[in-house]
């Protein structure tokens, strides 16, 4: 349940995805990489956030997750939803850890993360995820959990949950998508993750 633009994606069966939709292509003009400002979302962000997922995406299915996720209160986590903004100043990314659990350990899950088809393949998203990962951390979370493409997110160290870490998806997905990363180097719990209520999963 992540989604980035850079990137990854693996749409869960039947609905939004915990990981990203399939790349689009990088329109000319767009920052090279490592000018990005990763920062906490504020208040004034919300109708960008919203226009970078719709924008990313082929339904409105993430923004509406995101906008959800923000009204729960049992799923949002203050401070973990992060933008990367352009060199002007726009945000053009996003990237969101919502809380989840393994078995009754709280954990985070990382989903959705989007970017501006403009600026995708540029290094916005993973400016993106590694500024929301690092505060996952400082904010004394445990364990992050994504389903995603394969290939994109073992480059922020995450690794196959249940094989690796004996974490189970709440439903049967591909063991190479469905990925966990230790935040705290506390032995990770063990068990099947629970997801908030808004991704519909059961």
């Amino acid at each position: 349940m992540s989604g980035t633009h850079d990137s990854d994606g693996s749409p869960l069966p039947g609905g939004a995805s915990p990981g990203a939709a399939t790349p689009r292509a990088l329109a000319p003009g767009a920052p090279a990489p490592g000018t990005w400002h990763p920062r906490p979302e504020v208040a004034r962000d919300i109708p960008a956030v919203r226009r970078i997922n719709l924008a990313a995406f082929e339904t409105a299915g993430e923004a509406d997750l995101v906008d959800a996720l923000r009204r729960d209160p049992a799923a949002w986590l203050p401070g973990l939803s992060y933008v990367a903004e352009a060199p002007d100043g726009t945000p053009v990314a996003h990237a969101l850890l919502t809380r989840c659990h393994v078995d009754g350990v709280p954990a985070v899950a990382l989903a959705p993360c989007a970017v501006l088809p403009g600026y995708q393949k540029c290094g916005a998203g993973g400016a993106a995820i590694r500024a929301l990962l690092q505060a996952a951390r400082e904010a004394g979370e445990r364990i992050a959990i994504v389903l995603g493409h394969p290939p994109y997110y073992p480059r922020f160290g995450f690794a196959p949950a249940a094989t690796r870490f004996g974490i189970l998806p709440p439903r049967s997905w591909p063991d190479e998508a469905f990925m966990a990363l230790p935040l705290d180097g506390s032995p990770p719990p063990r068990g099947t993750v629970r997801y908030a209520v808004a991704f519909g999963i059961t």
